[in-house]
Protein backbone atom coordinates (compact mmCIF):
# COMPACT_ATOMS: atom_id res chain seq x y z
CA UNK A 1 0.00 0.00 0.00
CA UNK A 2 1.14 3.56 -0.58
CA UNK A 3 3.47 5.07 2.02
CA UNK A 4 1.07 7.93 2.68
CA UNK A 5 -1.92 5.64 2.75
CA UNK A 6 -4.32 8.43 3.46
CA UNK A 7 -5.12 10.87 0.69
CA UNK A 8 -3.27 13.91 2.02
CA UNK A 9 -4.54 17.14 0.54
CA UNK A 10 -2.84 20.24 1.91
CA UNK A 11 -5.35 22.87 2.95
CA UNK A 12 -5.28 25.54 0.23
CA UNK A 13 -8.33 27.55 1.14
CA UNK A 14 -8.69 30.84 -0.69
CA UNK A 15 -10.06 34.04 0.83
CA UNK A 16 -12.13 37.01 -0.15
CA UNK A 17 -15.39 37.51 -2.05
CA UNK A 18 -13.68 36.33 -5.22
CA UNK A 19 -13.43 32.91 -3.58
CA UNK A 20 -16.72 32.82 -1.75
CA UNK A 21 -16.23 35.64 0.73
CA UNK A 22 -15.03 33.37 3.51
CA UNK A 23 -12.31 35.50 5.05
CA UNK A 24 -12.63 39.00 3.58
CA UNK A 25 -15.68 40.09 5.51
CA UNK A 26 -17.15 39.79 8.98
CA UNK A 27 -20.24 37.59 9.29
CA UNK A 28 -23.42 39.57 8.79
CA UNK A 29 -21.64 42.64 7.44
CA UNK A 30 -21.57 43.97 3.87
CA UNK A 31 -18.81 42.77 1.59
CA UNK A 32 -15.64 44.73 2.14
CA UNK A 33 -13.75 46.39 -0.70
CA UNK A 34 -10.73 44.44 -1.89
CA UNK A 35 -7.48 46.33 -2.36
CA UNK A 36 -5.52 45.98 -5.62
CA UNK A 37 -2.77 44.15 -3.71
CA UNK A 38 -5.29 41.66 -2.36
CA UNK A 39 -6.78 41.05 -5.81
CA UNK A 40 -3.31 40.34 -7.17
CA UNK A 41 -2.55 37.99 -4.27
CA UNK A 42 -5.79 36.09 -4.84
CA UNK A 43 -4.96 35.59 -8.51
CA UNK A 44 -1.51 34.25 -7.64
CA UNK A 45 -2.97 31.86 -5.05
CA UNK A 46 -5.64 30.56 -7.41
CA UNK A 47 -3.05 29.95 -10.12
CA UNK A 48 -0.83 27.99 -7.73
CA UNK A 49 2.07 30.43 -7.99
CA UNK A 50 2.84 30.05 -4.30
CA UNK A 51 6.16 31.86 -4.20
CA UNK A 52 4.61 34.96 -5.71
CA UNK A 53 1.47 34.54 -3.62
CA UNK A 54 3.46 34.48 -0.39
CA UNK A 55 5.23 37.71 -1.33
CA UNK A 56 1.97 39.39 -2.32
CA UNK A 57 0.16 38.32 0.86
CA UNK A 58 3.10 39.67 2.84
CA UNK A 59 2.42 43.07 1.24
CA UNK A 60 -1.27 42.79 2.08
CA UNK A 61 -0.61 42.04 5.75
CA UNK A 62 1.99 44.80 5.97
CA UNK A 63 -0.66 47.28 4.84
CA UNK A 64 -3.55 45.71 6.80
CA UNK A 65 -2.29 44.29 10.08
CA UNK A 66 -5.79 43.24 11.18
CA UNK A 67 -6.67 41.42 7.93
CA UNK A 68 -7.23 37.87 9.21
CA UNK A 69 -7.86 36.53 5.72
CA UNK A 70 -4.60 38.02 4.53
CA UNK A 71 -2.66 36.35 7.35
CA UNK A 72 -4.43 33.04 6.74
CA UNK A 73 -3.70 33.06 3.03
CA UNK A 74 -0.13 34.18 3.65
CA UNK A 75 0.31 31.20 5.98
CA UNK A 76 -1.16 28.80 3.46
CA UNK A 77 1.17 30.12 0.74
CA UNK A 78 4.15 29.79 3.09
CA UNK A 79 3.15 26.24 3.89
CA UNK A 80 3.00 25.42 0.19
CA UNK A 81 6.51 26.86 -0.11
CA UNK A 82 7.76 24.48 2.62
CA UNK A 83 8.13 27.32 5.11
CA UNK A 84 6.22 25.71 7.98
CA UNK A 85 7.75 27.93 10.67
CA UNK A 86 6.73 31.10 8.85
CA UNK A 87 3.30 29.60 8.19
CA UNK A 88 2.76 28.99 11.91
CA UNK A 89 3.49 32.65 12.70
CA UNK A 90 1.06 33.90 10.05
CA UNK A 91 -1.70 31.41 10.80
CA UNK A 92 -1.57 32.01 14.54
CA UNK A 93 -2.10 35.72 13.85
CA UNK A 94 -5.08 34.79 11.67
CA UNK A 95 -6.80 32.66 14.31
CA UNK A 96 -6.21 35.27 17.02
CA UNK A 97 -8.00 37.83 14.85
CA UNK A 98 -10.71 35.43 13.68
CA UNK A 99 -10.93 32.24 15.78
CA UNK A 100 -13.86 30.98 13.69
CA UNK A 101 -11.68 30.51 10.59
CA UNK A 102 -11.73 26.72 10.49
CA UNK A 103 -9.64 26.59 7.32
CA UNK A 104 -6.88 28.53 9.05
CA UNK A 105 -6.91 26.01 11.91
CA UNK A 106 -6.56 23.19 9.36
CA UNK A 107 -3.54 24.82 7.74
CA UNK A 108 -2.06 25.58 11.16
CA UNK A 109 -2.41 21.91 12.09
CA UNK A 110 -0.63 20.88 8.90
CA UNK A 111 2.17 23.35 9.65
CA UNK A 112 2.66 21.98 13.16
CA UNK A 113 2.80 18.45 11.74
CA UNK A 114 5.54 19.54 9.35
CA UNK A 115 7.41 20.92 12.37
CA UNK A 116 7.25 17.51 14.11
CA UNK A 117 4.55 18.54 16.59
CA UNK A 118 1.78 16.00 15.82
CA UNK A 119 -0.20 16.54 19.04
CA UNK A 120 -0.38 20.27 18.38
CA UNK A 121 -1.56 19.37 14.91
CA UNK A 122 -4.35 17.21 16.35
CA UNK A 123 -5.34 20.04 18.68
CA UNK A 124 -5.58 22.54 15.80
CA UNK A 125 -7.58 20.19 13.62
CA UNK A 126 -9.91 19.39 16.50
CA UNK A 127 -10.50 23.13 16.86
CA UNK A 128 -11.16 23.32 13.11
CA UNK A 129 -13.91 20.71 13.47
CA UNK A 130 -15.32 22.59 16.46
CA UNK A 131 -15.58 25.73 14.34
CA UNK A 132 -17.06 23.89 11.33
CA UNK A 133 -18.74 20.69 12.56
CA UNK A 134 -20.68 20.22 9.32
CA UNK A 135 -17.64 20.44 7.05
CA UNK A 136 -16.81 16.94 5.77
CA UNK A 137 -13.38 17.94 4.46
CA UNK A 138 -12.36 19.32 7.83
CA UNK A 139 -13.34 16.05 9.50
CA UNK A 140 -11.36 14.14 6.87
CA UNK A 141 -8.31 16.29 7.64
CA UNK A 142 -8.71 15.54 11.36
CA UNK A 143 -9.02 11.82 10.58
CA UNK A 144 -5.75 11.94 8.64
CA UNK A 145 -3.94 13.43 11.60
CA UNK A 146 -5.55 11.08 14.11
CA UNK A 147 -4.38 8.14 12.01
CA UNK A 148 -0.86 9.54 11.88
CA UNK A 149 -0.62 9.64 15.67
CA UNK A 150 -1.94 6.09 15.94
CA UNK A 151 -5.56 6.72 16.90
CA UNK A 152 -7.18 4.62 14.21
CA UNK A 153 -10.50 4.19 16.00
CA UNK A 154 -10.98 7.94 16.39
CA UNK A 155 -9.96 8.45 12.76
CA UNK A 156 -12.57 5.92 11.66
CA UNK A 157 -15.25 7.78 13.63
CA UNK A 158 -14.36 11.09 11.96
CA UNK A 159 -14.45 9.52 8.51
CA UNK A 160 -17.88 8.04 9.18
CA UNK A 161 -19.10 11.45 10.29
CA UNK A 162 -17.62 12.98 7.14
CA UNK A 163 -19.56 10.53 5.00
CA UNK A 164 -22.74 11.20 6.97
CA UNK A 165 -22.30 14.85 6.00
CA UNK A 166 -21.24 14.16 2.41
CA UNK A 167 -21.90 10.60 1.13
CA UNK A 168 -20.26 11.55 -2.17
CA UNK A 169 -16.88 12.45 -0.66
CA UNK A 170 -14.48 10.09 -2.45
CA UNK A 171 -11.44 10.77 -0.26
CA UNK A 172 -13.29 9.80 2.91
CA UNK A 173 -14.46 6.58 1.24
CA UNK A 174 -10.90 5.76 0.21
CA UNK A 175 -9.45 6.52 3.63
CA UNK A 176 -12.09 4.42 5.35
CA UNK A 177 -11.28 1.52 3.02
CA UNK A 178 -7.65 1.76 4.13
CA UNK A 179 -8.62 1.72 7.80
CA UNK A 180 -10.85 -1.32 7.37
CA UNK A 181 -8.02 -3.20 5.67
CA UNK A 182 -5.68 -2.37 8.55
CA UNK A 183 -7.96 -3.90 11.13
CA UNK A 184 -6.97 -7.27 12.55
CA UNK A 185 -8.72 -9.23 11.26
CA UNK A 186 -9.23 -7.03 8.23
CA UNK A 187 -12.79 -6.02 7.34
CA UNK A 188 -12.20 -6.83 3.68
CA UNK A 189 -15.77 -6.64 2.46
CA UNK A 190 -16.39 -3.26 4.09
CA UNK A 191 -13.08 -2.02 2.68
CA UNK A 192 -14.11 -3.23 -0.78
CA UNK A 193 -17.40 -1.36 -0.62
CA UNK A 194 -15.76 1.93 0.32
CA UNK A 195 -12.97 1.52 -2.22
CA UNK A 196 -15.50 0.82 -4.98
CA UNK A 197 -17.51 3.84 -3.86
CA UNK A 198 -14.37 6.00 -4.01
CA UNK A 199 -13.56 4.74 -7.51
CA UNK A 200 -17.14 5.36 -8.69
CA UNK A 201 -16.83 8.91 -7.39
CA UNK A 202 -13.65 9.54 -9.36
CA UNK A 203 -10.80 8.44 -7.09
CA UNK A 204 -7.69 7.17 -8.84
CA UNK A 205 -7.03 3.45 -8.94
CA UNK A 206 -4.70 2.09 -6.25
CA UNK A 207 -3.14 -1.16 -7.42
CA UNK A 208 -1.59 -2.05 -4.07
CA UNK A 209 -4.89 -1.62 -2.27
CA UNK A 210 -6.60 -3.69 -4.96
CA UNK A 211 -4.04 -6.46 -4.46
CA UNK A 212 -4.91 -6.53 -0.78
CA UNK A 213 -8.61 -6.66 -1.53
CA UNK A 214 -8.03 -9.58 -3.91
CA UNK A 215 -6.22 -11.66 -1.31
CA UNK A 216 -8.17 -14.60 0.10
CA UNK A 217 -8.85 -13.96 3.80
CA UNK A 218 -7.40 -16.54 6.19
CA UNK A 219 -9.70 -18.97 7.92
CA UNK A 220 -9.62 -19.29 11.70
CA UNK A 221 -7.46 -22.43 11.42
CA UNK A 222 -5.06 -20.82 8.93
CA UNK A 223 -4.69 -17.67 11.00
CA UNK A 224 -3.84 -19.63 14.17
CA UNK A 225 -0.13 -19.49 14.91
CA UNK A 226 0.96 -22.83 16.44
CA UNK A 227 4.23 -21.32 17.68
CA UNK A 228 2.24 -19.12 20.06
CA UNK A 229 1.81 -22.14 22.30
CA UNK A 230 5.49 -23.12 22.44
CA UNK A 231 6.67 -20.89 25.26
CA UNK A 232 3.48 -20.95 27.26
CA UNK A 233 4.01 -22.60 30.69
CA UNK A 234 2.22 -25.90 30.89
CA UNK A 235 0.29 -26.94 33.99
CA UNK A 236 1.26 -30.39 35.36
CA UNK A 237 -1.31 -33.09 34.55
CA UNK A 238 -3.81 -33.83 37.26
CA UNK A 239 -3.39 -37.14 39.05
CA UNK A 240 -6.07 -39.68 38.54
CA UNK A 241 -7.62 -41.25 41.66
CA UNK A 242 -6.15 -44.72 40.93
CA UNK A 243 -2.61 -43.42 40.26
CA UNK A 244 0.15 -44.05 42.79
CA UNK A 245 2.45 -41.16 43.77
Amino acid sequence: MRNEFFVMILATFMAGPAAGGVWAQEPGKPTLAISPAMKEALVASKSGDWKRAAALWAKVTAQELDNAGGWANRGTAQLQNKDAKGAIVSLEKAVVLRPELSEAWVSLGMAHYEEKAPMRAVSCLTRAVHEAPKNARTRNALAIMLKKVGWGGAAETELQKALDLDPGYSEAHFNLAVLYLERRPAMTEMARRHYEAARALGAARDSMLEDQLAEKPLTDDESHDPTAEIDRPQSPPKKQPDQKP
